[in-house]
């Protein structure tokens, strides 16, 4: 397209023109109309636009279009300080918006990873310890043992630093090369002479732990030879006191057997006498006087009765509790019969010092934790409990999660019950005891010293004193563990024969066509004690509520006894209570028995 401006410029250049020069443009044909109008205002300077013009090329018209469209941005590409400028903050707000992008994904990836990191290492074991009930002591176990690992391993070199190091023995090292003058000569002998000292003194320590230890041997065979000669002079005690005991014992046969006797020809004597008489006035009058007889030891005994119980009633109050020791005391002494009172059996005889012996012992066991027995399963003995072996104590915990965080803020709804090591002590009052969740636990014991056991007691609180005897155990068994040389082969052994056994009654069963009969449940090893080293079950029995003894001794297996094994672990599994479902409470366990390795005490005659 052409502007009006442009056919006005070039018509100028036309009429500019020479005479008889060409014309500077071609013939252009313009439509009628396309010329503005201010160019018919003034006729003279009008001219025909047709005249002397040739049509333009269309690349002439492209050129000029081309030169056109370029005009206007010919200016643009002049230098501007601001442009520059703006440029370069542009470029840079770039820079560090993308460099703002880059370190924001950076840390997002790190932080994802470190998150994961955390997340397997710290979040997911403590959630898995305290959702898992069974495995929650194991799992903080390790955990304790993982954190004190790797603060050892940190600061091992540190504390390293200030552990004082004592300086080891002197030693002598061999010089390269020979000495130089004589002072260095005399040092090396003088250092040499110090290791040789240093040689000597260790020779004579030595030499010292050799006769040390060939005292000890000839000790050991000086009290074997006691031993030896004790144990000879014992088997003839125990001889001659078995043959005293038979003397006595035939003697006392035919005492017997002469009073027997006797008594037989007075009884056949009386029937005649009571036949040849038919009725006589002696013998009404003799049963009259053995019946007064026989009232008046009755009077004395309730008297005495009375009188102690008066006494008992008294003893509460300060006043009376003297007068009750006396009288007790005159039991004890047998001076009760000279002040009046006394205490006759059937046949007349006295029995008041017989009963103040009695009452004596009966204080005197009870003094005696009891039951008068050694227990090596007791703490202050030296007997301890194995964790690894122990159920977890029983512990009372929120229900709800809001309880759950409360709880964890102020310490409210959480409880936990006695430790195990309870169940080892000698207080046994109502509620002192070591409860386990469940009806099913176990309690693992080191003995004070390895034992041959013959009895187990297990203790409880007693029925007239006690809130709910439902928590008491009922069925229990006691496990021990084989270890020894000796021991495992005795074991090994006798497993071995028992297999025999039952072998040879079934076979024997099956000869001569009997049914073969079931043998008994055998005993499954419990899934809660280690394969290795082994266990035995050396006891099982029942505990009874409804007893009126709360302290209840059970023995052990005769089999298990006559194998001669000692113990120095052992394990009590118990195996259900008498009807609480959430706890089970233990008082008490005791170990009874001979242990290993025990001097015997010296006669009477030996320590005079």
């Amino acid at each position: 397209m052409y502007s009006p401006h442009k056919l006005q410029q070039s018509a100028q250049q036309r009429t500019s023109a020479p005479r008889g020069s060409a014309p500077a443009l071609s013939r252009v044909s313009v439509p009628r109309g396309s010329i503005p109008p201010e160019t018919h205002e003034d006729p003279d300077e009008s001219f025909d636009i047709e005249q002397g013009l040739d049509s333009i090329a269309e690349g002439n018209e492209a050129q000029l279009d081309k030169q056109d469209d370029h005009e206007p941005h010919s200016s643009s590409r002049a230098f501007s300080i601001g442009g520059f400028l703006g440029n370069i903050v542009h470029r840079l707000y770039l820079v560090a918006l993308y460099g703002l992008q880059f370190v924001s994904m950076i840390l997002f990836i790190l932080g994802k990873v470190a998150g994961m990191i955390f997340d397997i290492i710290f979040n997911r074991p403590i959630r898995w310890i305290t959702s898992t009930n069974t495995l929650a002591t194991l799992g903080r176990y390790l955990f304790l043992g993982f954190i004190l690992s790797a603060a050892w391993y940190t600061l091992q070199d540190p504390l390293l630093k200030y552990v004082p190091r004592f300086p080891s023995g002197p030693s002598y090292h061999a010089p390269e090369v020979p000495a130089a003058n004589i002072a260095e000569l005399s040092a090396r002998m003088q250092r040499i002479e110090t290791a040789l000292s240093g040689l000597s003194l260790d020779t004579e320590r030595s030499r010292v732990k050799v006769e040390n230890g060939a005292k000890s041997h000839m000790d050991l065979v000086g009290r074997l030879g006691a031993l030896e000669s004790r144990v000879q002079r014992d088997s003839a005690r125990a001889v001659e006191a078995e043959v005293q005991f038979g003397k006595s014992a035939s003697q006392g046969l035919r005492a017997v057997r002469q009073e027997v006797e006797t008594l037989h020809a007075q009884i056949q004597a009386q029937a005649q006498q009571s036949a040849e008489k038919s009725g006589g006035s002696g013998s009404d009058e003799e049963a009259r006087a053995k019946l007064k007889a026989l009232e008046e030891r009755v009077g004395s005994v309730e008297g005495g009765v009375k009188e102690a119980l008066e006494l008992g009633k008294k003893v509460g109050s300060g006043a009376a509790s003297s007068a009750g020791a006396a009288w007790w005391n005159k039991l004890a002494s047998g001076s009760a019969s000279k002040s009046g009172l006394t205490i006759k059996s059937s046949d007349g005889q006295d029995v008041t010092s017989l009963i103040g012996h009695l009452v004596d012992s009966a204080v005197s066991t009870y003094g005696k934790d009891t039951l008068a027995r050694p227990d090596f399963a007791l703490h202050s003995g030296g007997a301890r409990i194995i964790p690894s072996l122990t159920s977890p104590t029983f512990e009372m915990r929120p229900a709800n999660l809001r309880g759950h965080l409360v709880g964890l803020v102020t310490g409210n709804g959480y409880a936990i019950g006695r430790p195990p090591i309870t169940a080892l002590h000698h207080e046994s009052h109502n509620g002192h005891c070591w409860p386990f969740a469940g009806s099913e636990g176990q309690l693992g014991i080191s003995l004070a010293a390895p034992t041959y056991i013959s009895d187990v007691s297990i203790d409880h609180v007693a029925k007239e004193v006690a809130f709910d005897m439902r928590s008491a155990p009922r069925e229990m068994e006691v496990w021990g563990l084989v270890e020894g040389r000796d021991n495992v082969a005795k074991v090994t052994e006798w497993k071995a024969e028992n297999a025999r056994r039952k072998e040879e009654r079934k076979r024997e069963a099956e000869e001569r066509g009997e049914v073969v009969p079931v043998d008994e449940v055998e005993e499954l090893y419990p899934r809660t004690l280690p394969m290795s080293p082994q266990y035995i079950r050396i006891a099982s029995f029942r505990y009874d509520i409804h007893s009126p003894n709360n302290v209840q001794t059970f023995p052990v297996s005769p089999e298990i006894r006559d194998l001669g094994v000692d113990f120095g672990i052992v394990v009590l599994r118990v195996k259900s209570n008498w009807g609480r479902d959430e706890f089970t409470c233990l008082y008490r366990m005791r170990v009874h028995g001979q242990r290993m390795g025990e001097m015997p005490l010296p006669y009477p005659e030996e320590s005079a």
